[in-house]
């Protein structure tokens, strides 16, 4: 009972990680957080990055242009303050900490080409 009851699991797992794939595919969007886009930002190595001590307090602002695509983070220490993501003056990503802090683990829709783009 218990080998049925596992491959049972089994094939309902599979079958929703392949509708959460077709799913992706169909919407050409993924999920991703905002602390692993910016994990992304900063780590590539096209990214322009400036740090100000102010008060004592160093503040962290990321730039990073990839074809047609903008980004830019703002940080306070290890504090994600400002995200945005911008195509052809379109907003595809605008997190304030003040705003959405509590979003700050929740999944957001990215479209999945500029997720490769940012990767790549």
């Amino acid at each position: 009972m218990d080998g049925i009851l596992k491959n049972l699991a089994d094939t309902i797992s599979h079958a929703v990680d392949y509708a959460k794939e077709k799913v992706t595919d169909i919407t050409r969007s993924t999920s991703v957080t905002i602390l692993q886009l910016s994990e992304h930002i900063m780590n590539q190595p096209e990214t322009k990055q400036i740090e100000k001590d102010l008060l004592g307090i160093v503040y962290s602002f990321y730039h990073l242009q990839k074809e047609d695509v903008s980004y830019y983070l703002e940080m306070k220490s290890s504090h994600i303050l400002q995200l945005d993501v911008y195509s052809h003056d379109h907003t595809i990503v605008s997190y304030r900490s003040y705003r959405d802090h509590s979003s700050l683990p929740t999944p957001i829709k990215f479209p999945k080409n500029l997720l490769s783009k940012l990767i790549s």
